[in-house]
């Protein structure tokens, strides 16, 4: 048991002093739905404010630990004068690359359609994709549209007010859905 703690000690510090910074929050005030929105805009603001990203991969039935090192960002507000939750990707995180490859999403509900409509573009390829959500058997799930991509799928997990978590899937040979990613969120402090 003492090897265990002493082990798990041992990890603790090695993480800590390989983490590098991540930037601070560039501004603390996120917006405000707008009072039109519909009620399932709700579904998504989970992603509103600063969160440092971890980045982890399935082994077996376990996640392996976070990369070392490294963090992703992934900030999240109301847009469109509340009409929109818009949230950005970097990878990694500004204050460890300035330049670091960077996305953004646009996400509005469609009543009509009963889903999200998403559109997501990237520094790198520079292609808009076409992604849709919906809760589906009580997860938040989503898939992509355009470009076709029929074999990924992400569901969103929120663990607590400052944790939440997005796991990838792919299809295994058998046509199975099984986990492939799992990118883990904590909330970075507005220091207001």
């Amino acid at each position: 048991m003492r090897l265990y703690f002493a082990a798990a000690f041992l990890v603790a510090i090695t993480t800590t002093a390989l983490a590098q910074p991540v930037a601070p929050p560039e501004t603390c005030d996120y917006g405000a739905p707008h009072e039109n929105t519909p009620p399932e805009t709700a579904e998504f603001a989970f992603l509103i404010g600063d969160y440092q990203i971890s980045l982890h991969r399935r082994l077996g039935e376990n996640w392996s630990p976070a990369q070392p090192g490294v963090s992703a960002r992934w900030n999240g507000r109301y847009g469109l004068g509340g009409m929109a939750i818009v949230d950005e990707w970097f990878h990694p995180d500004p204050a460890q690359n300035a330049d670091a490859p960077r996305g953004i999403n646009v996400r509005m509900y469609d009543p009509d359609a009963e889903e999200w409509d998403m559109m997501w573009v990237a520094t790198g390829g520079r292609q808009v994709q076409d992604l849709r959500a919906k809760v589906i058997d009580g997860i938040l799930t989503m898939w992509q549209v355009y470009p076709e991509r029929p074999e990924f799928r992400a569901e969103f997990n929120v663990d607590d007010a400052d944790h939440w978590n997005r796991v990838t899937f792919g299809k295994d040979e058998n046509g199975d859905w099984v986990k492939q990613f799992k990118l883990a969120a904590t909330r970075i402090p507005c220091a207001e």
